[in-house]
Parts: structure tokens; C-alpha cells; sequence
């Protein structure tokens, strides 16, 4: 029975590891690209396209993180007062100390740049904003939809599978359009309007619901338009993002993305429900997440130009990529127990 079980869950690791895998590898690729415009010479260079194509093939790790939660989460029958406060202590404690941590890490940067002048407000500025280092947005994204939750599950309970899909596919329509809005709301210098972070959470309601139901109706998908459509998918976001627009390609929620996104959690948990000996790294997925920061900016600080100096950047960013999964993984393996991380 165990056996069984944890073999049917082999996929769900899998998917968690290569997630938190392909997280690194966005961060630590985007080096190459952020901040480039199209008046920038470095622009279309090779160090840009090599950025370009790994974030390409990186940016579905979020989804599938939202995904696999609303695919275990919506279909628990556990009392609302178990689910809360196991979700508190999963996640309120860590999001408490890494955002007091990284907070600090601000501050003793602008220190040492003689810049401290500027550090509280930049530390006020993140926690405002819900992210006080860029990648702690999620920690601040993610509660609200623990929040909304039990009532997910009463709406999952009450509706057919048709009407299901159909509020689904609503919020998802709803999200890419916002996608697309903010891309023509800055085209017309109209994106001063900045929302708060608690409003975060609704753009990513409808991949929550589809791991729902996914989960809930043991849905399929044909494989090989599955794989057609995550091909196409990282294509047009490689080319889009250079004849078009990173910022609208690399979003989340843009059509490029969801696709990729959706095709994929499908070919995981259909053809990776084996044994891939990531199963440890699944489980410091989430402590690998918030500490891989530290390690790419001490690698790029202190290695940064004598690496670019002998390596190619397509080999770089994967070099670098898999030693801070390494070192967060040997960093949480060791010290989760204090910290409180463990996912």
C-alpha cells in the first residue's frame, strides 16, 4: 500500500525538483537579458540570446508550483482549522524570518556601498510592494490563495466538471488579458498606477483550479500535442521576446507561457512517475527557493568575470545554476530544523 502510494507521488517530486531547478536557472539567466532594451548593445548579442532561450525554457517553474499545490490542496478533505494551521506553520514562519533576513542582506549591501542613506527606504519600498528580495513576491502571492482555498473546494463540490472548466478557463482568460494590458498601459506611459500585493494571488487562481482539476478528474492529455504545443510554446516566447517584447513574453500569464505551463504538468506527471533520485531535492524544493539568491550573488560577485573570461555564458548559466541548487541544497539539508524551512 505505502509502495504504491509513494510511487504514484514519484511524479509529483519530480516536478517539485525540476521546478525549483528551473527557478535557479531563470534567476541566474536573467542577468543577461533584465535591464537590456532594444537600445542597449548588448541587445541580441550572444551572451542576450543565451540569456534569452534559458529563461525561455525556464519560465513555467511558478505555474507548476501553483499548480501542484492546487492539485493536492483543492482535493484534501481535511476540517478548514487543520488546513490553516498547517499552512501557517509551512508558511507564515518562513516568510516572517527570509523577509527579515533579506531585509538585513539590503541593508549591509548599501553598508558596504556607503549608500545606507537609501537602504530603509528600499527595505520599506519591498515590503510595501510584497517583495522584499524579488524573489519573496511568491511567499506574499501564495497565502491568499491558501486563504480563498475552502471556498474553492465548496465551489469545486457544487458545480459540474463543465462549469468547473468553464470558471477556469474565465480566470485565466481574465489573467492573460491583465497580462495584456499592462504591456499597452506602458506603451502609453499609463503604468504608474501600482496595485497592491494582496491583489497578486487573483492572476494565479485559475492554474490553482486547474491542478484542482486535474487532480480531481484524473485528466489527460494526448502526449504528442502536449509536446507539440510546449515546442511552439518556448518558440514564440524565444522570438517574441526579441521582435516583440520580453516583458509581455516573459510574464506568467502571457499565452506563451500558460501553454507551456499546462503542457508540461501534463507530460510530468504522465511520463516522470519514476524514480529520478530528485526525490530529497523535492523535499528542500521550498528552503532551495528562498536561500539560492544568497548563493548566485556570492558566485557572480566573486567568479563572475574570471568565469565569463574562459567560459561561454551558455555554458555559464547552467554552471552556475546547478552549484547554487548544490549549495542551497546542502545548506537547507543541513540547517532546515532551526530555520523552520522545510517545505
Amino acid at each position: 500500500m505505502n509502495k504504491t502510494h509513494h510511487s504514484r507521488l514519484l511524479w509529483a517530486d519530480n516536478l517539485r525538483a525540476l521546478s525549483v531547478i528551473a527557478v535557479v536557472l531563470l534567476h541566474v539567466a536573467s542577468e543577461f537579458v533584465s535591464d537590456i532594451d532594444v537600445h542597449n548593445p548588448l541587445y541580441g548579442s550572444a551572451s542576450w540570446w543565451a540569456g534569452n532561450i534559458y529563461i525561455s525554457i525556464s519560465l513555467w517553474c511558478i505555474p507548476l508550483f501553483v499548480m501542484i499545490s492546487g492539485y493536492f490542496l483543492l482535493n484534501k478533505t481535511d476540517s478548514h482549522r487543520l488546513f490553516f494551521k498547517k499552512r501557517c506553520r509551512r508558511i507564515l514562519t518562513p516568510l516572517i524570518f527570509w523577509s527579515v533576513f533579506y531585509s538585513l542582506w539590503v541593508i549591509v549591501k548599501h553598508a558596504l556601498n556607503d549608500d545606507l542613506s537609501s537602504a530603509y527606504f528600499t527595505v520599506a519600498k519591498g515590503w510595501v510592494l510584497g517583495e522584499p528580495y524579488y524573489h519573496l513576491w511568491y511567499l506574499f502571492m501564495i497565502p491568499f490563495l491558501y486563504l480563498i482555498t475552502p471556498v474553492l473546494r465548496i465551489i469545486s463540490n457544487s458545480i459540474t466538471q463543465k462549469e468547473l472548466l468553464l470558471l477556469i478557463s474565465l480566470c485565466f482568460a481574465l489573467a492573460m488579458l491583465s497580462a495584456v494590458s499592462d504591456i499597452v498601459l506602458l506603451y502609453f506611459n499609463l503604468n504608474a498606477k501600482i496595485s497592491l500585493f494582496t491583489h497578486e494571488f487573483l492572476n494565479y487562481i485559475g492554474y490553482f483550479c486547474l491542478g484542482g482539476y486535474i487532480g480531481r478528474y484524473e485528466i489527460k492529455l494526448n502526449s504528442k500535442w502536449a509536446t507539440i504545443a510546449l515546442i511552439t510554446s518556448v518558440l514564440i516566447t524565444v522570438l517574441g521576446s526579441y521582435f516583440i517584447t520580453h516583458l509581455y513574453f516573459y510574464s506568467y500569464l502571457s499565452i506563451n507561457v500558460v501553454i507551456a505551463s499546462i503542457a508540461l504538468f501534463f507530460l510530468i506527471k504522465q511520463h516522470l512517475n519514476r524514480d529520478l533520485k530528485l526525490a530529497q531535492l523535492a523535499t528542500y524544493s521550498f528552503g532551495v527557493y528562498l536561500i539560492h539568491p544568497l548563493f548566485i550573488k556570492s558566485i557572480t560577485s566573486m567568479f563572475d568575470n574570471w568565469l565569463l573570461a574562459y567560459i561561454d555564458v551558455a555554458i555559464y548559466i547552467p554552471l552556475v545554476t546547478l552549484t547554487s541548487v548544490s549549495l542551497s541544497y546542502l545548506t537547507m539539508h543541513l540547517t532546515h530544523r532551526t530555520c523552520g524551512v522545510r517545505s
